[in-house]
């Protein structure tokens, strides 16, 4: 929305741009450009203050680091100085300074996960995060007194110490330091886990497990990932000549299998699902048809690695610009091709973020469908269909618009809060389903309003845009409602409307959704979804409260 947007009170409210533009940006000093940054980066500085060496960092060090002229900040397992980056932060340095002196990977997460901030904080890093002091002690002063110098010789209980202290670590039977465990299953392939990749986290199902067959011909690599709900949709593969990365999404978890196979395989592979089993089966064909394998190969970085998805560090796979087709006067339809060795489907609800070469910028975006049809046929995990506005003087948008046909575009492993469990109440439990988004907010409802309208959903869509030449697939919408009319409504509402517009007008406010959204009753069973930039999502959670809606009943895409 540009202007005031009115509160449930009808009070003023300063708010961004119904057309999706979430972008809060602080007036820059002079000299305080990206460009100056980058400048400065590069002119030899000592950003980190480390000297050039790179250090362990504990949280209680961390955490002394915490004034606006001695900022320390972790993200992701590794620690930074950013005292020289405050003046050259877009956001402001208070914005900065909430997560100073401390891991704040989860606030950077929730604000803009998508930023490259290693590229942007490269010169400014001091070393790694690591465990609290006490479980680093010198040996002469562990318990029993017992010295180091012969590893073989400390006692059991001095090796439960290093365990019990933390459950992720165990002794080096080298110098008496901590490692990371094995995250191999005994019998089973195992690996080393990445001193940066985050702890194991707890989840409501079984850790997933995987082992390997084979006949003269072909090798199955079988993932039991115990959740009888999983999809091809949920299943990422990447196979590059001898290396094959599968990784599975399982609720809000990521597990990962990574292999260097023992021999060559076919260039092709397939995958199955068990059908209520939970069981992935991806199977690759021998080169060399008869000869039998001893293993199936070596582990690789994170192999075994189970997860939280929001704590996975973000993964891009290189994929090819097809197509791109103008849809309103500034969005455009992105047609990105994956290669032939990869296979990423993204589930409902899901975003990716984009990458170019040169940009140390990108952006999320939720993929949309091929068209507004119901039921219909989509090349899953082959092809991704992204539409993008393009914002004139953005720091992506303008250049992803001068990509030329055949360009290489880094597209993301698919990240998202919109669980298989959240699906199902809107697509599935519910009775009616009102979809409420805000310019390019649009793009997660669409494959949520098809998936509800195959299962015979009531689905009322509600569109917030300026004017309207900004509505976006305008002629297919009103196919779609034309050939489920019984089932979809649409409805738009314009804050700069034409004198000639017939529909609604304004902005997001609680009579206007006490009209339209559908009434809490015993005998409906109502799910809302909202998307748009972040004020205007902000507010339309707090007036579903206020027009009588529980937690549990919507849902917001953020970022």
């Amino acid at each position: 929305m540009s202007g005031p947007g009115l509160s449930p009170s009808g009070a003023s409210l300063a708010v961004g741009s119904a057309t999706g533009n979430p972008r809060n940006k602080t007036a820059l000093k002079p000299g305080r450009s990206l460009m100056d940054w980058v400048r400065l980066g590069h002119s030899g500085a000592d950003l980190a203050g480390t000297g050039g060496r790179l250090l362990e960092v504990t949280p209680q060090e961390l955490a002394k680091h915490k004034k606006r002229n001695d900022c320390w900040m972790a993200l992701k397992g590794k620690v930074y100085n950013i005292t020289p980056y405050m003046e050259f932060h877009p956001g402001g340095e208070d914005e900065l300074l909430r997560g100073v002196g401390m891991d704040a990977t989860d606030l950077f997460n929730e604000v803009h996960k998508w930023v490259n901030f290693e590229s942007m904080l490269q010169k400014c890093l001091i070393g790694r995060l690591v465990e609290a002091r006490p479980f680093f002690l010198k040996p002469s002063f562990l318990p029993l007194g017992k010295s180091s110098k012969d590893p073989n010789k400390q006692s059991k209980v001095h090796r439960r110490f290093y365990y019990n202290a933390s459950k992720n670590l165990t002794v080096s039977s080298a110098n008496n330091s901590l490692a990371v465990p094995s995250l191999g299953l005994p019998g089973k392939l195992g690996g080393p886990k990445s001193p940066m990749v985050s702890p194991q986290t707890p989840s409501s199902l079984p850790n997933p497990k995987y082992d390997w067959f084979q006949t003269n011909t072909m090798i199955n690599i079988a993932i039991y990932t115990k959740w009888k709900h999983i999809t091809k949709d949920h299943v990422v593969i990447v196979k590059r000549a001898e290396v094959i990365k599968v990784v599975c999404y399982i609720q809000d978890m990521v597990y990962t299998v990574h292999l260097s196979l023992h021999k060559p395989v076919g260039e092709d592979f397939d995958l199955k699902i068990g059908s209520g089993s939970g069981k992935v089966d991806v199977l690759l064909n021998k080169q060399e048809s008869g000869v039998r394998w001893s293993s199936v190969g070596k582990p690789l970085e994170r192999n075994g690695e189970h997860v939280s998805s929001k704590d996975r560090a973000i993964e891009y796979l290189e994929c090819s610009l097809i197509s791109k087709e103008n849809m309103t006067h500034d969005t455009r339809m992105f047609i990105v091709e994956v290669p032939r060795y990869a296979y990423l489907p993204v589930p409902i609800g899901y975003h990716v973020y984009l990458r170019i070469q040169g940009k140390d910028v990108v952006k999320p975006y939720t993929p949309v469908t091929a068209s507004l049809k119901v039921g219909e046929e989509e090349e899953v995990g082959r092809k991704i269909y992204i539409f993008i506005k393009i914002y004139e003087g953005g720091a992506l948008t303008p250049a992803l618009d001068e990509l030329p046909i055949g360009s290489s575009i880094d597209v993301s492993f698919p990240e998202g809060t919109f669980t298989p469990d959240k699906l199902t109440a809107a697509t599935v439990t519910a009775t009616d389903v009102a979809l409420l988004a805000a310019g390019t907010g649009i793009t997660p409802m669409i494959r949520v309003m098809l998936a509800a309208l195959q299962n015979e959903k009531r689905v009322h869509l509600i569109l917030f845009n300026k004017t309207e030449e900004d509505i976006p697939w305008k002629e297919e919408l009103n196919t779609l409602l034309s050939d489920h009319s019984s089932l979809l409504k649409v409805t738009h509402v314009l804050s700069k409307a034409e004198d000639s517009w017939s529909g609604l007008r304004g902005h997001i406010r609680q009579d206007l959704l006490e009209d339209l959204l559908p009434k809490c009753e015993d005998k409906h069973a109502v799910h809302l979804c909202v998307c748009g930039p972040t004020v205007f999502t902000k507010l339309a959670l707090n007036l579903f409260k206020d027009v009588g809606y529980s937690d549990g009943s919507y849902h917001a895409f953020l970022g």
